[in-house]
């Protein structure tokens, strides 16, 4: 019998074994083999897996017989022409086209018109948290009408993450540009780099380089020609600066609104019978998207039955942190998150992780020691960092640089309250808490007649003496409360904060 080269390319095309194949529809490497070869035909109930798990009918696999053509499928006159354009079958599905990202219309025109306007500003960078939603937009992009009509030729998708195969991740470019192995000199990523380039000379496609955690592996990637248009996705400012200067884009937590609006897409009956509760839950999160969606999607589980008692127990473990950096959901091979391991599964903890592997153990120590300070939007000093990490001010820079740690005016940061929540649960040292309630009262006493110093810092003072009770630091919390007294007094009459 004829072998089934359609089935295997596509396969080989996204860079899975016969084993994983199996394993997502529910079957054994050697089944996939025999279809493969042609010895076997899948059942119906497999085709209809394999179907979606590659995006393609089970024609365009070859998963029937010509004689069964006719009894799924409309006849047709004559067989499709091939298609002038290449999409990347790598490319992530979008969660929808028709409802859009909620929150993201302006930012995503924004996007949609550097792309579209060709030259120097077709060259794009989205950075931002992890879990910010940098590849959904990607992804969103990638699948728009205007855009697909501007690149004609069609789009092209690199997931890298922490430890990418670049020289395979080209091959596979090679492989859908019908480029042949056999006329590269070697098979490494410098080889494949020049031929994609001579290739694709004039001809118009949008490269999507996804999680990029090198700017020497998103350079090697950067293979199109003056037509083209590149959209990269990164942690890294400093990767999304050098790879696209003024189009580096940072992608910003959704608004309190659009968080709400996001669960009610996601669970809407929860929604509506406890809305104060879940602004909470939106705020405990800090408009992270991913968060939104984890906890979203489980809501939207444990509420099918419209149990009230099942639904409250779920929004009482929501509330909890530890639980929502644990809620984790199974997803397809072609769901992965670039950045996990495959079979890791996708959390909060698993994706704040990534970057914090990549830590040694001094800025590793510095960020958890940074969660005693109360999470954004409220910011803390260079110096105060400094002193209650105990550890010198260029460790800052590296969780800077890293993308967990934000900029929050001169010399000065914030932690999202995501990143705060996962490094609070390895803070575990009683010296960094005793450095911060000295710290803050130290400082209250120096400043006790300077209202806008106290106003700035007043969020971390106020950390700094329920900490002090909670540890039953007595002597440092009387001192604290005898020096902020006035403050407090002149605070009270006044119905703003103290001007900056």
């Amino acid at each position: 019998m004829k072998a089934n080269q359609r089935l295997k390319r596509e396969r080989e095309l996204r860079g899975w074994s016969q084993a994983k194949v199996a394993m997502e529809i529910g079957t054994d490497p050697a089944t996939i083999g025999r279809w493969e070869r042609g010895l076997s035909f899948p059942y119906p109930y497999f085709r209809e897996k394999l179907s979606v798990l590659f995006g393609k009918s089970a024609q365009e696999l070859g998963l029937v017989r010509d004689k069964d053509i006719g009894r799924d499928a409309p006849v047709q006159n004559s067989a499709p022409p091939t298609p002038a354009h290449i999409y990347d079958p790598m490319a992530p599905l979008p969660i929808t086209l028709s409802d859009g990202l909620v929150g993201r219309d302006v930012l995503l025109s924004e996007l949609k018109q550097r792309l579209l306007l060709g030259g120097d500003v077709a060259l794009t960078a989205l950075n931002g948290l992890p879990g910010v939603g940098k590849t959904a937009l990607a992804t969103q992009l990638s699948y728009d009408d205007d855009i697909r009509k501007h690149f004609y030729d069609g789009v092209l998708w690199a997931s890298l993450g922490p430890h990418p195969h670049i020289a395979g991740q080209l091959g596979r470019w090679g492989i859908l540009l019908s480029i042949s192995s056999h006329e590269l000199p070697d098979q490494t990523s410098e080889a494949w780099s020049s031929a994609i380039h001579a290739f694709i000379g004039s001809r118009r496609f949008l490269l999507v380089i996804d999680d990029a955690w090198s700017i020497e592996d998103a350079l090697l990637c950067k293979v199109g020609g003056s037509n083209c248009a590149y959209l990269v996705t990164t942690r890294f400012p400093q990767i999304a600066l050098h790879f696209a200067g003024n189009g580096a884009t940072v992608v910003h937590e959704l608004n309190e609104d659009d968080s709400v609006a996001l669960l009610t897409r996601l669970a809407p009956d929860v929604v509506a019978h406890e809305v104060s509760t879940i602004r909470q839950l939106a705020h405990s999160v800090g408009g992270l998207p991913l968060a939104l969606t984890l906890m979203g999607r489980y809501l939207r589980v444990q509420s099918h039955s419209r149990q009230p008692r099942r639904i409250k127990a779920a929004l009482e473990r929501l509330k909890n942190m530890h639980e929502r950096l644990q809620l984790n959901e199974p997803y397809a091979l072609v769901e992965r998150h670039p950045s996990l391991e495959q079979g890791a599964s996708l959390s909060l903890q698993s994706v704040i992780a990534v970057s914090d592997q990549v830590l040694d153990e001094l800025a590793r120590n510095t960020l958890y020691a940074l969660a005693v300070f109360p999470a954004k939007p409220n910011s803390f000093s260079e110096q105060a960092a400094e002193v209650v990490s105990d550890q010198p001010v260029e460790f800052m820079d590296v969780l800077s640089d890293i993308g967990i740690l934000e900029s929050s005016g001169p010399d000065r940061y914030t932690l999202h309250q995501t990143i705060s929540d996962y490094a609070l649960t390895h803070l575990d040292s009683p010296a960094i808490y005793e450095r911060f309630v000295t710290y803050f009262v130290e400082y209250i006493e120096k400043y006790r007649d300077n209202y806008e110093a106290l106003d700035l810092e007043f969020e971390n003072i106020l950390a700094a003496l329920r900490i002090a009770d909670e540890r039953d630091m007595y002597i440092e919390l009387a001192r604290g409360e005898r020096a902020l007294s006035a403050f407090l007094r002149a605070r009270e009459t006044s119905n703003h904060p103290f001007a900056l």
